[in-house]
């Protein structure tokens, strides 16, 4: 197959790993793949990517494959568009939606959630087909053994300084049981500096077990994280996705996550610890959607905390409750392999 792909792919942002994983797991299936760089959010020029020479920043072929703004649609000049999106809240942006049904012949969306976010918000629903994110396994795994460097008990959290992450009520969360205990540490890790984005939130941490780290890691520095970790722990208001989630799970990390959101199409009861939670507006949460009536979760502040302390009192029979979970359904082989089926026209 001969395809076009368009997108930022140097960047920290999970569209952007998205995108890398794809393209070079499209690349190793013996796929013809001539890439448009896209430039965006957290863009670094000096990111090397393993398949430079696919770089020709035009579109070569008739199928173009794009993790892109929908109003960057109207740069496609190609026979068949494929588009890929996520959305957290439940409203698409109405702007967002006209492009989709305008330029697309086919929206891959990650999940039922989406899937019904999209189609409740107008998108045609005959274009829309669902192939999840991934994981690279051979990197995300219980192979290599890490002989943590200290004895505390660790909760990890990664994501973006969003306050849809709900990083404010997990550091009020974690300070109120643990504060200054010497035996537990909460680390965050974020891509970047907070301040970058419009949808950063101010953050201030008054215990000296809280460790923030902003500087960027490879995925082998994030995989010995999260292996270094005993609990992953992200109480998010609203998630698209969640491929965090699977690579904590993947490297035989338990996890905590709000019971709301596209990570409950992956998550339950079997397999995680999920917060109580009610549904109140996103308001200025909702991404280029400022104005729209979406909903978020707002995570149950003595539920989490319950949750928290269970994790730790407990944290030998989570592991063995995740040991033999099979996730190859979320390997990125598999992932091209469904893709490509489907947009084999």
């Amino acid at each position: 197959m001969q395809i076009n792909y368009f997108g930022i792919l140097r960047s920290p942002v999970s569209w952007a790993k998205i995108g890398r994983e794809l393209i070079s797991e499209f690349i190793n299936q013996g796929n013809d793949v001539c890439i448009f760089e896209r430039r965006g959010f957290c863009y670094d020029k000096n990111w090397k990517l393993p398949f430079e020479k696919h770089i020709q920043n035009k579109f070569l072929y008739e199928k173009t494959l794009a993790f892109e703004y929908p109003l960057n649609y109207k740069f496609i000049n190609t026979r068949y568009k494929f588009g890929m999106l996520v959305y957290e809240t439940t409203q698409v942006p109405e702007h967002w939606v006209k492009e989709i049904n305008e330029n697309l012949d086919i929206l891959f969306l990650p999940n039922e959630f989406n899937k019904k976010i999209f189609i409740d918000s107008g998108v045609k629903k005959d274009i829309i087909k669902v192939v999840p994110y991934g994981i690279n396994q051979r990197i995300f795994n219980k192979g290599k053994k890490i002989i943590k460097k200290n004895k505390k008990f660790t909760y990890l959290c990664v994501c973006m300084p969003q306050k849809r992450k709900g990083i404010d009520i997990l550091i009020k969360t974690f300070e109120k049981i643990f504060k200054n205990d010497k035996d537990v540490e909460l680390i965050i890790k974020f891509p970047y500096k907070i301040g970058k984005s419009s949808y950063d939130i101010d953050i201030k941490i008054n215990c000296e077990n809280v460790k923030i780290i902003n500087e960027q890691f490879t995925e082998e520095e994030m995989a010995d994280l999260y292996k270094n970790s005993d609990c992953f722990i992200l109480p998010s208001r609203a998630e698209g996705f969640g491929m965090i989630y699977l690579e904590a799970l993947a490297c035989g990390i338990p996890v905590i996550a709000t019971g709301w959101g596209g990570h409950c199409d992956f998550l339950d009861e079997k397999n995680a610890l999920l917060v109580k939670y009610k549904l109140v507006s996103a308001k200025e949460i909702q991404y280029d959607n400022k104005n729209g009536k979406g909903f978020m979760a707002e995570p149950d502040f003595n539920d989490l905390i319950d949750k928290i302390k269970l994790a730790k009192d407990n944290i030998e029979i989570l592991k063995n409750n995740i040991k033999n979970l099979d996730l190859s359904q979320f390997y990125w082989q598999n992932i091209v392999k469904d893709m490509s089926g489907k947009i084999n026209i």
